[in-house]
């Protein structure tokens, strides 16, 4: 090993050991010494992963952190992965996640050519795992060769005013599927409660913090990363109306609370059961309103619009309709409803009548995410590396307009 890594890849799991399993085997075929990983289980059964990783801890890269004696909280085990990384720079996945190892050349390289680099990020693909397709599914795989430095007053505008016509706010910057410096990540410690994590939804707690933390920021269109759902994972049941609820309810009973209840959210009622849209407005506005940051001005309404849209990531009928009259009910009596206005859910398409495509669009290449018979994250992307831009390939740009993946 290097004296300190360039990178530190976290992979916090629970009981979804299967999957854990595959995803360290797939990240340590990369033999590379200048990456460290730290693997964190926070399963009921600790003897399964205990007995897999015992070939494992030998490798002087890994550092294993086994279930306790009590089930932790997605922060703590989150937390926990951060304080036991050495790395110059930390990156924390999901454990049916990807990321490239590799991605540390391109630190390397961007501290070449800037000097100062705060925080990386990358585009992402998207791969259902096989267990986990309810219908045939593209990856959209961006074909751009950009490095952007971007400004982070910026970044801080495009993600809290919720521009863009999106379900979901633009220029999440942080350490979910990207790097961000212990040098920044320590800054977040010192000062924001004394923890590298405070809130449950942890990966867009963390983008509010650099967002105001960090100086030198940069965004290469390039994948470097897969962000993989399995059939147990929270992605694949947020648009499932009844698991979504089930994931819900237990998600926060290993919160140790009912977060909808906090006290910030008397003045801002749109539960997490709604949807992500929703959980990313509920991060922001705690963090806003803990910290005493002023929101961005016209954000609400382009917060409504982003809800109609989330509307249509449920799978049916049925659980399109409760979602859209949950939030018209809320839209209803917040601030007056003065943003019930802006609230309009597109229209419902049913899943399996949407057509299928593949081929080029708008700097995308669509592919088949089962190509090539991949059945992992790692697999999938081996292939896509095969189309797109060799990193010596790819350019740096200053603070210039593009459309972020």
């Amino acid at each position: 090993m290097f004296a300190q890594p360039k990178l530190t890849i976290c992979v916090p799991s629970r009981n979804r050991q299967r999957y854990f399993q595959e995803t360290i085997r797939s990240q340590l075929i990369n033999l590379r010494t200048d990456v460290e990983y730290v693997f964190a289980d926070n399963s009921d059964d600790a003897g399964i992963m205990n007995g897999f990783m015992q070939d494992i801890l030998g490798d002087p890269r890994v550092k294993y952190l086994p279930s306790v004696d009590r089930v932790l909280s997605m922060v703590e085990n989150w937390d926990r992965c951060v304080e036991a990384a050495t790395g110059e720079f930390v990156c924390m996945i999901g454990d049916d996640d990807y990321a490239d190892p590799d991605v540390a050349d391109l630190i390397a390289r961007t501290q070449a050519e800037y000097a100062k680099v705060d925080v990386m990020v990358w585009s992402r693909l998207t791969y259902n795992w096989p267990g986990n397709r309810e219908k045939r599914c593209n990856v959209s795989v961006p074909l751009k060769t950009g490095v952007h430095k971007i400004p982070r007053a910026a970044l801080y505008r495009e993600f809290f005013s919720w521009k863009g016509d999106k379900a979901t706010p633009n220029m999440a910057f942080g350490f979910y599927h990207g790097a961000v410096s212990m040098q920044v990540m320590n800054k977040i410690k010192g000062r924001f409660g004394g923890k590298y994590s405070e809130y449950p939804t942890v990966d867009f707690e963390n983008v509010c913090k650099v967002l105001v933390t960090a100086e030198h920021l940069f965004y290469s269109e390039r994948p470097f990363s897969v962000l993989g759902s399995c059939a147990e994972s929270n992605s694949a049941k947020l648009t499932q109306l009844a698991n979504a609820k089930e994931r819900n309810a237990l998600f926060m009973s290993e919160s140790g609370r009912n977060i909808d209840e906090d006290p910030h959210m008397k003045a801002f009622p749109f539960p997490s059961i709604l949807g992500l849209a929703a959980c990313i407005a509920q991060v922001q506005n705690w963090f806003l309103t803990t910290y005493g940051y002023k929101p961005i001005a016209g954000w609400e309404a382009n917060f409504a619009k982003a809800c109609g849209l989330s509307c249509s990531m449920m799978d049916d009928r049925a659980a399109y309709e409760t979602i859209a009259d949950g939030y018209r009910a809320v839209f209803a009596r917040w601030k007056g409803g003065k943003y019930l206005k802006d609230f309009k859910p597109v229209d419902y398409i049913h899943r399996p009548d949407t057509g299928f495509f593949t081929g080029i669009s708008d700097d995308m290449l669509l592919m088949d995410e089962e190509i090539g018979g991949v059945e992992t994250p790692m697999e999938l992307y081996q292939l896509v590396e095969q189309v797109v831009a060799p990193m010596h390939e790819l350019t740096f740009k200053s603070h210039e307009t593009f459309k972020a993946a």
